[in-house]
């Protein structure tokens, strides 16, 4: 069965792309890895689990191991982030409510708070224009809307290139993925 975080890197790969001082081909992305190899992330959630377990759940007892349809993902990001009481709105994220939030469950990492609530500030506009054009070039109305699935994918992303120093794994291939997206991955600021 995949675990919340592969649908969050799913939710990151169908929303945004994944994957110092190197030249990279931005039409050869490296090869792919888990993005919590090389920057720590905030670990197991017991909303990100018990969303996963509403949403994907099991069909006739049976997991499912193939990749979530962008249905599924989409509606997990929603399902994370409105229990997690991080969106106001539809569309609005309460940033107040995610510092508070993440402080209180990181007491001794300002670091990585400040990064995450950097990369949802940061992405609360970039997914309300991307959200907006979504809608305009298919306005068929989804069974979950996009716009949790949007902030994920640019906050997970925001967070992996302003990953702090004591969370990052000094590796070449995380220096490679890390330069690929800082330098081939266009967000509109």
């Amino acid at each position: 069965m995949w675990s919340s975080k592969n649908i969050v890197v799913f939710v990151l790969l169908g929303y945004g792309s994944i994957a110092y001082g190197q030249t990279i081909d931005c039409q050869k992305p490296p090869p792919l890895l888990d993005p919590a190899l090389c920057c720590r992330d905030g670990g197991r959630d017991q909303i990100a689990e018990k969303c996963t377990e509403k949403v994907v759940g099991t069909a006739n007892g049976q997991q499912n191991n193939g990749p979530p349809t962008l249905d599924t993902a989409t509606c997990l990001a929603d399902c994370i982030l409105t229990t997690s009481q991080y969106k106001r709105e539809p569309k609005s994220l309460n940033l107040e409510h995610i510092r508070n939030d993440l402080t209180a469950k990181f007491p001794n990492d300002t670091l990585y708070v400040e990064a995450m609530t950097a990369a949802f500030t940061k992405c609360e506009p970039e997914a309300q224009r991307r959200l907006a054009a979504v809608q305009q070039f298919n306005p068929k109305q989804p069974k979950c809307s996009p716009f949790s699935a949007i902030v994920l994918g640019c906050a997970y992303m925001e967070y992996f290139k302003n990953c702090p120093s004591h969370r990052w794994t000094q590796s070449p291939q995380c220096v490679m993925a890390k330069t690929f997206v800082t330098q081939c991955i266009v967000q509109n600021n």
